[in-house]
């Protein structure tokens, strides 16, 4: 399935229903199936251009309907459905039957139960009356009485491409939280755990049979879906680590993926994926976005306007570019295609470049969401309350006890804070198109990635060994990195990670605004084009002409096109 709403008829107006819904319909989500529980009516959307099976119902009333890409023990389509439908009982929830990207929905034994996948990677967004649910930002926003700036999420957005935790931009649009499931009763949805538990000690086990047990993992993760989809999966090829294992994974299931690389004609990634492409002898979908063509005066707003409904309204990449982000997304979610995204490919590596010692929660906040500077932000900001908001949905995420935190801890903080909200505002995105999966995202896989001692995972040495492990012949290739895989890595290589390991966090909170006060930028003619009355919601946020970071600025008018949306 695609979008979904579940709304509660005798506490939402009809003219909420019928806005949300022309607000689906603007996103491309049409033609639903209606069903019901109660006074709870739900809509379940097929995938825009590549529809499956996403709802079934048995001979006692019961239902289950999906959105996103269901698997339940290796199931997928209806099949997924109802198993899953005959075995599931609230008590008895397991999160290692589950993978995928997804939303459920299940009426069973008269009651209405809505479960997202473990990792909470399908974001599930509420009104402020708590009479109205979809994977839709856009349609929730159109189903609340009001709408008010939040100053925090803002902000977020801005500096980091993402919100966290349950907030949007809009105060009275939240998410559910992405650490339970819940029961919807008659007084509304009950939380429940996910029963999700990690173990934070490395293992004891020798660094090549660790190696052999996780590459079994995978294969046993892509295998049902390769048995599903055969050719038709879709999936890119760069320099990197991430997009080498995904490839090789898939080819050693069986499958002969359809493979792409964006990017200039000289770029690392285009060259090294040539090079495989020609070595391996398979076709290669090289794709430029920065030759598409540029739109004129008069259709570039056009597509401005599809890219704000189809990104739902706040990507982490802007909605001002000139069409190639969605025609390219399009293409590939098309013909039935499985999208396949090596996204989280990091939890074999050492992601926040670190050393093996414990670290505060702002020693985190230092490390990695710093990316702003106060250089740039208007009357609105307040570092303390920003930096404070930051540090207890860490906390929150982690389901920490301390601010201190174990090395363990902080290799969990990628998946369970990065990963969770930053990949999850563009999921629900490609889940509506059609089949997409980010494989590496799983909770078993999770579970076993903290496992792995951090040297193993220090210089991106274990994903390389995971490479060798499953395709010699894929790993014998360059990188963009200025090596192969099964290469030693270069003690320079080595040297510099380790000087980056050790550089201390208090010092890394300052590298943004050194790094953003060296450059320079000029106003885009195609935003001075669709703003021509200026920025009058952002600039209390923002100094708009002291903006120097061109992706910043373009999610800070990403902003104020959404703001002017709702006339806020």
């Amino acid at each position: 399935m695609g979008d979904f709403i579940l709304y509660h008829k005798d506490r939402l107006p009809e003219t909420k229903i019928r806005a949300a819904l022309s607000a689906l319909a603007a996103q491309g989500s049409e033609k639903a199936i209606l069903a019901a529980h109660d006074s709870y009516v739900i809509h379940f959307f097929p995938k825009q251009l590549s529809p499956v099976q996403n709802f079934i119902t048995d001979n006692h009333g019961n239902f289950c309907g999906s959105s996103g890409s269901l698997i339940y023990k290796g199931r997928m389509g209806g099949e997924a459905l109802k198993n899953l439908l005959d075995d599931f009982t609230p008590d008895h929830y397991k999160p290692e039957d589950f993978s995928g990207i997804f939303t459920v929905i299940i009426r069973k034994g008269d009651r209405l139960y809505l479960l997202t996948d473990p990792m909470g990677g399908n974001r599930v967004y509420e009104n402020e009356g708590k009479s109205f649910w979809s994977s839709s930002f856009l349609a929730t926003a159109k189903a609340s009485d009001r709408l008010s700036p939040n100053k925090q999420a803002i902000y977020e957005y801005a500096f980091q491409e993402t919100t966290y935790g349950t907030d949007t931009v809009f105060k009275e649009v939240n998410c559910l939280d992405a650490l339970k499931n819940f029961e919807f009763t008659p007084d509304g949805p009950v939380a429940n755990s996910k029963n999700l538990i990690f173990d934070f000690q490395p293992s004891p086990t020798a660094q090549n049979d660790l190696v052999q047990e996780t590459a079994q993992m995978l294969r046993q993760i892509v295998m049902p879906i390769s048995q599903r989809f055969g050719d038709r999966i879709t999936t890119a090829l760069s320099g990197g680590y991430d997009s080498r294992l995904m490839l090789a994974l898939l080819q050693d299931s069986g499958s002969s993926p359809h493979v792409y690389v964006y990017g200039p004609d000289d770029s690392p990634d285009v060259t090294v994926a040539r090079t495989i492409a020609r070595g391996e002898n398979f076709p290669l979908d090289h794709v430029n976005k920065a030759a598409h063509p540029i739109p004129t005066a008069e259709t570039y707003p056009d597509i401005i306007r599809d890219n704000f409904h189809a990104l739902d309204g706040l990507p982490g990449e802007t909605i001002f570019d000139f069409g190639a982000n969605m025609a390219t997304r399009r293409n590939r979610a098309g013909d039935g295609y499985m999208v396949f995204n090596g996204g989280g490919g990091e939890i074999f590596r050492n992601f926040f470049y670190l050393p093996d010692k414990s670290f505060t929660i702002t020693d985190l906040i230092n490390c990695f969401y710093c990316r702003y500077t106060t250089t740039i932000c208007g009357q609105e900001f307040n570092e303390t309350n920003y930096r404070d908001s930051l540090h207890d949905k860490i906390k929150t995420a982690l389901e920490a006890s301390s601010d201190k935190l174990t090395r363990g801890q902080i290799e969990y903080a990628y998946p369970a804070f990065r990963l969770r909200y930053w990949t999850a505002r563009d999921n629900n995105n490609n889940t509506r198109l059609g089949s997409y999966l980010t494989p590496f995202v799983s909770y078993q896989m999770i579970r076993k990635a903290l496992t792995i001692p951090l040297e193993y995972k220090n210089h991106g040495g274990f994903q390389a060994d995971l490479i060798k492990a499953i395709s010699p012949r894929l790993a014998a290739y360059p990188s963009d990195y200025g090596y192969a895989f099964d290469d030693q890595i270069p003690g320079k290589t080595r040297f510099k990670n380790i000087l980056n390991y050790y550089r201390p966090t208090c010092l890394r909170r300052y590298s943004y605004a050194i790094q953003h006060r060296m450059r320079d930028l000029t106003l885009p003619a195609t935003l001075e084009s669709i703003f021509r009355e200026g920025t009058p919601h952002m600039s209390p946020y923002f100094k708009i002409d002291k903006i120097r970071d061109v992706a910043l600025l373009g999610r800070v008018y990403t902003l104020e096109y959404l703001f002017n949306h709702f006339g806020i």
